[in-house]
């Protein structure tokens, strides 16, 4: 799954028993686990609650360390009066308590409701992509409306800073592309090692407002094969 930046491959963990193969969707891989196509995935912690929640067949355990953490935004590096909005509203939010609260209703107790959409109101008005791929963070609906805490999270800053969100759904590998044509104009960042800086010139990153990890999910396949390999691994 392409949650982190492309092309940068390299900041996740060596999969304990197997080889990677990469996917460009979240349920294309739920289809080859359930087909006994693939062993097993590798999925953002939150994903993997989420789809065992679905599902109650599937094992899930803690992939190990060096793997991404840290969830941001991105905009345009001219954007720069919709970044400070985006800064400004993550911090407030982080300062009033409303950011954990979020959290745990989206995230932790894994609320499906939807978050409905922030009031208009007189400020600037922007474009959001949301992959609807990676739920609970994001995702689409069963009425087709961009749903999840992400979602919640952007209706709170509107009205915090006094702007307007719409979301639409772009595919994660054309997110980036979507950016800098001016079709959207902020994204959802994943994967982020802690404490990453972004090299690219043409976007400005923000801060992180959630941190995950990596989780492994199976749905035949032995966990305690995969649990043996991480540890003789991480022993080395």
């Amino acid at each position: 799954m392409d949650w982190q930046e492309p092309s940068d491959l390299e900041i996740f963990p060596k999969p304990a028993i197997g080889e990677w193969k990469q996917y460009n969707n979240l349920t294309t891989m739920i289809l080859d686990l359930n087909a006994g196509n693939i062993e097993y995935m590798l999925v953002p912690s939150s994903v993997a609650s989420y789809l065992k929640a679905q599902d109650d067949s599937l094992t899930i355990a803690p992939g190990g360390a060096g793997v991404p953490t840290e969830i941001r935004m991105a905009v345009r590096s001219k954007d720069t009066e919709l970044y400070q909005l985006l800064q400004q509203g993550i911090q407030t939010l982080r300062e009033s308590g409303t950011l954990d609260t979020l959290i745990e209703t989206y995230i932790t107790n894994i609320s499906t409701e939807s978050p409905g959409k922030a009031a208009e109101n007189g400020g600037e008005s922007y474009v959001v992509g949301v992959t609807g791929d990676l739920p609970p963070l994001d995702y689409v609906a069963a009425d087709g409306t961009p749903a999840g805490f992400n979602v919640a999270l952007m209706n709170a800053i509107a009205e915090e800073q006094n702007a307007n969100f719409t979301f639409v759904q772009v595919e994660a590998d054309a997110r980036l592309s979507a950016l800098s044509s001016g079709r959207i104009d902020v994204i959802f960042w994943y994967g982020n090692v802690q404490g990453y800086e972004s090299e690219r010139d043409d976007i400005l990153i923000t801060d992180d407002y959630y941190t995950d990890g990596i989780y492994y999910v199976t749905k035949s396949f032995d966990m305690n094969k995969i649990l043996e390999a991480m540890k003789e691994m991480y022993n080395q």
